[in-house]
């Protein structure tokens, strides 16, 4: 081996979604589950920015579109919260939410276009590695 070849780098493989312990790929339904997890915190921080920023608001300047704001974060919070649960174990509810979520995403130009079409590569064959599965029904 050359002597500035490292046993510890990060090859493009593993930056791609390679699991360096078990020798292979992480399973799609894994990578959705981390993504939807991401969006559900960044979700809660902006529930969080909302309440904070409610909050320090004396009553009379209080505007109903804080609430309508609340709510918006609160459904799309829980919306990324109890997919990432069921991608996690593989269910296919949380596989046709994820489809639907990620649908959805495709319409946020460009970051949600590109987390959209990253949901959809990973959600659109089944789980279980079955290319030729249905959409919805797998």
């Amino acid at each position: 081996m050359p002597p500035f070849a490292s046993t510890t780098h990060v090859g493009l493989i593993q930056v791609l979604g390679a699991n360096p312990t078990s020798g292979g790929f992480v399973e799609r339904n894994i990578k959705v589950f981390r993504a939807h997890r991401a969006l559900s915190w960044l979700y809660a921080m902006g529930i969080a920015l909302i309440v904070f920023l409610g909050f320090s608001q004396p009553p009379s300047l209080k505007e109903p579109w804080w609430y309508f704001m609340l709510a918006l974060f609160v459904g799309v919070f829980l919306a990324h919260h109890l997919t990432a649960k069921g991608a996690r174990e593989s269910k296919p509810w949380a596989r046709t939410s994820s489809i639907v979520i990620s649908v959805l995403l495709l319409f946020g130009f460009p970051l949600g276009t590109l987390i959209g079409i990253y949901l959809l590569s990973n959600t659109w064959h089944a789980w279980d590695g079955k290319v030729g599965a249905s959409v919805v029904g797998a």
